[in-house]
């Protein structure tokens, strides 16, 4: 038995990685600067802040996913219905924004680490990264446009990257994701850097948050 199976718990991969995550994820959704912009402290332009961010590591997100297609397990989990940059394309455009913005130093911490896994053909670390994502934006994006929309006056034309118009049945569909997750061969080793790089990607979102709230003042 090697080290890295003899550290790895018991259980499907999805139940894994929630209860390896649980923690981080937990920080990242209580950031001051979500639980400011959710509680309609802040404003609109920080609303466009976040998503001029949010750009730059989706773009890197599925430029990696790009570089490493054709890998079987990746192509099992990564849906291209889910991308996300060509809505945010639509959306900073409406919103005044921009999609050349200076990226923050967690910001491009986060992309050159995507940009790493791409490079790496790390399929592990990107099913990671993409599942943290997608099913994240699945989750809660709705609720997050609809409070957007009715704190800071942003119109639904603004906010689509919040939609999924071919998702029709969001739990059916994170249901199968969770079930293909599920069904992914991977060593003991693979699943230990799974888990390690799902951590990996909500301390990345947490660092940008941070961020945000810094800019913020």
């Amino acid at each position: 038995m090697t080290a890295a199976s003899a550290t790895l718990p018991t259980g499907n991969l999805s139940e894994l990685i929630r209860e390896e995550t649980r923690q981080a994820h937990d920080r990242a959704e209580h950031s001051s600067f979500m639980e400011k912009l959710l509680g309609g402290e802040l404003d609109a332009a920080a609303f466009i802040s976040l998503q001029e961010q949010a750009y730059l590591f989706y773009s890197a997100l599925e430029d990696a996913v790009d570089a490493c297609a054709g890998d079987s397990r990746l192509d099992s989990v990564a849906d291209r219905k889910l991308d996300r940059r060509s809505a945010l394309v639509h959306d900073l455009t409406v919103l005044g924004g921009t999609v050349d913005a200076e990226p923050l130093p967690e910001t491009a911490a986060y992309v050159a680490e995507l940009q790493r896994i791409g490079r790496d053909r790390d399929v592990p670390a990107l099913i990671a990264h993409h599942y943290t994502r997608y099913l994240g934006d699945l989750a809660g994006g709705q609720v997050i446009g609809r409070l957007m929309g009715r704190l800071y006056g942003v119109d639904s034309d603004g906010l689509t990257f919040y939609d999924f118009p071919h998702i029709p049945k969001v739990k059916v569909y994170r249901d199968g994701y969770r079930n293909a997750l599920d069904a992914l061969e991977l060593s003991a080793e693979e699943q230990r850097h799974l888990l390690d790089a799902s951590s990996a990607a909500f301390a990345f979102n947490s660092g940008v948050f941070e961020a945000l709230g810094r800019a913020q003042g």
